[in-house]
């Protein structure tokens, strides 16, 4: 807070030539206690005790000189105007520096005194002169008026200046319109305050007072004690309070000389005092939030929308507006990132990264329970459509520069990127696609089977997981069975498979001859007097589906084939047609050739 304060007059320290005035006399002249009025009221004067005569009376003067006694300053005659005793001119120490301020409040009673009749005139004067110990014998001779005087030098010393005021004090909690204003005492050399004097406050900057009108100044009178004066602010910036007090008693006095005639000590004018102050305000009610959310996925007919929950909470207290009883507007930006074919640990959002769909979301506080604990907002009716899988994640985020006018934020408040809550996941489908065939080679009859596998995320299998989101499945099993028929499914279910086969999860045609251990898929290994059934399965992660093969499909059903009956002992007729006896065998011998057999399907998911 700046503070200043400054005592103001007319008057300064001079020295000019021809003043003039025609006097009035008053009081009582033969105990030479009387007192001058000017004829046209303006000026009121005592014998400064020069011991010369008085000047004619309602007879126009002309003064040779005039000086203006001021600031704690001594009066020093002058002599070529002031007798110093009879008919003797010469310099000397009137009134000591010591006995300014008094001799000017004193002089400043005049007017009044006069008023009052000659007692109170003439102890006015006596008190006057006796600041200076220059009395003459009569002016001793009243008991009654020394008496009073010199309760009036009393009173001198406790109300005589300099006149002294404290700056005011201005008090606008942070945040607040509401204000106030302390008017400070103004009071005495001798601390006494001053009251009863017209006092005017006056505020400049973005504040009024709370009165009807709602004035920039206000006039008021001042009192012995401190003064509250309820101020309302406006806006930001500097606002300050400049105090005067006017009808001050005087401060100094003049000194008009004449060669001839009594010079004369005249009552300066009333004083004044100013003080100010200043200070800065900021009614507006800043305030920080954060979030709680939880994102949520719907699945579709094809794909799934996405939608999130936001709890935006104030960290300390929810802003009100400014110079309202209502909460302030929070407009909370989401944006929705994706799809990402693997999840990443909190962090900030990457530079390259862009939204794919953002919502303007205003949180606004209907109550105080809801100022306290939080506003729920949602994009639930606005939800966002996705097909593509892979990963999406949601930021709810308060941007100063988003907000509306009457919102202060004290800071952005943006959330940790892909934070587990706000992250969801449209998993990836894989397929598979075989062609399953007997192979004859030096090791005999293999069964083989040539996998193609898609639909895995491109990075599939070396994504390690993060937080909730566990690492990549890293097998795909296409295992043998030997089932009876009828086949139906889930048949191999409790049954041991004729061989485990293990293939990569990751995009790629893969052909299969061994099994896990490296062992060849030899027909005469894997026994199977059924059905040669393979069942491909697949346990899915985070990030991807989970699918298994039916062993009710055909595709991936081998069966042997079987052997022609023997030939019967009787000779068989032939017939007409010129089959060949042997044409039984041959067919037999083409059918055990047979070896061959293609599948393809797309694996059902679980």
């Amino acid at each position: 807070m700046i503070t200043s304060a400054m005592v103001v007059t007319d008057q300064g320290t001079s020295q000019a030539a021809g003043p003039g005035a025609a006097w009035k006399n008053y009081g009582n002249s033969k105990l030479e206690l009387n007192a001058r009025k000017s004829i046209d009221g303006s000026k009121v004067a005592v014998c400064a005790t020069d011991r010369q005569i008085n000047s004619p009376r309602n007879k126009w003067i002309n003064y040779q000189g005039r000086r203006v006694i001021g600031a704690g300053q001594e009066y020093r005659s002058n002599g070529a105007t002031f007798e110093v005793k009879d008919k003797v001119k010469g310099t000397t120490v009137v009134f000591p520096a010591a006995q300014e301020y008094r001799v000017a409040y004193l002089a400043g009673q005049l007017r009044g005194a006069i008023d009052k009749g000659d007692p109170e005139l003439g102890a006015t004067v006596y008190a006057i002169h006796s600041l200076s110990g220059r009395l003459t014998a009569e002016q001793n001779r009243s008991a009654q008026i020394k008496q009073r005087a010199a309760q009036l030098v009393q009173q001198a010393a406790a109300y005589a200046g300099p006149y002294q005021m404290a700056a005011p004090e201005i008090k606008v909690n942070p945040g607040s319109t509401q204000g106030t204003v302390y008017l400070p005492v103004p009071q005495s050399a001798a601390g006494r305050p001053m009251s009863g004097l017209k006092e005017s406050v006056t505020l400049t900057g973005p504040a009024h007072f709370s009165s009807k009108g709602q004035p920039k100044t206000l006039s008021t009178s001042s009192v012995s004690t401190a003064k509250e004066l309820p101020i309302e602010v406006t806006g930001p910036g500097k606002v300050s309070a400049q105090v005067q007090v006017l009808g001050l008693p005087p401060v100094s006095y003049e000194i008009w000389e004449h060669t001839r005639w009594q010079d004369l000590l005249i009552a300066g004018p009333n004083s004044q005092i100013s003080t100010s102050a200043a200070t800065s305000v900021e009614p507006r009610q800043f305030f920080a939030v954060k979030t709680q959310t939880q994102s949520q996925m719907r699945p579709l007919e094809q794909g799934a929308e996405l939608a999130d929950t936001i709890l935006v909470k104030a960290e300390e207290k929810w802003g009100k507006t400014t110079g309202q009883e209502t909460w302030q507007t929070v407009m909370i930006d989401l944006s929705l990132y994706g799809p990402f074919s693997s999840a990443r640990g909190p962090g900030q959002i990457p530079t390259e990264a862009q939204p794919i769909k953002t919502w303007q979301l205003p949180a606004t506080p209907k109550n105080a329970e809801e100022a306290e604990n939080g506003v729920t907002i949602s994009n639930e009716t606005d939800p966002y459509k996705i097909d593509q899988p892979g990963f999406y994640t949601f930021v709810a985020a308060a941007h100063r520069d988003l907000q509306p006018e009457d919102t202060h934020l004290k800071a952005d408040y943006v959330p940790n990127f892909f934070e587990e809550e706000e992250t969801q996941v449209l998993p990836f489908s894989p397929g598979v696609k075989t062609q399953a065939k007997v192979v004859t080679d030096k090791q005999g009859k293999i069964l083989t089977d040539q996998v193609e596998l898609s639909g895995f995320p491109d990075d599939h299998p070396d994504f390690v997981g993060t937080g909730k989101w566990k690492g990549d499945e890293p097998v795909v099993r296409n295992d043998l069975y030997c089932l009876p028929q009828p086949i139906k499914d889930q048949d191999t279910q409790g049954k041991e498979p004729l061989a485990r086969v293990e293939l990569p999860a990751k995009n790629g045609t893969y052909t299969v001859d061994k099994d896990k251990d490296g062992k060849p898929l030899s027909l005469e290994r894997l026994k199977c007097k059924d059905t040669y059934v393979f069942v491909t399965s697949y346990e899915g992660d985070s990030r991807t589906q989970a699918f298994r093969s039916s062993e009710t499909e055909t595709d991936e059903q081998y069966a042997l084939p079987q052997a022609p009956p023997p030939p019967s002992s009787e000779q068989t007729v032939l017939s007409a047609t010129g089959a060949s006896p042997s044409a039984p065998l041959s067919a037999a011998l083409i059918a055990l050739g047979c070896g061959g057999l293609l599948v393809s399907y797309r694996a059902r998911r679980k």
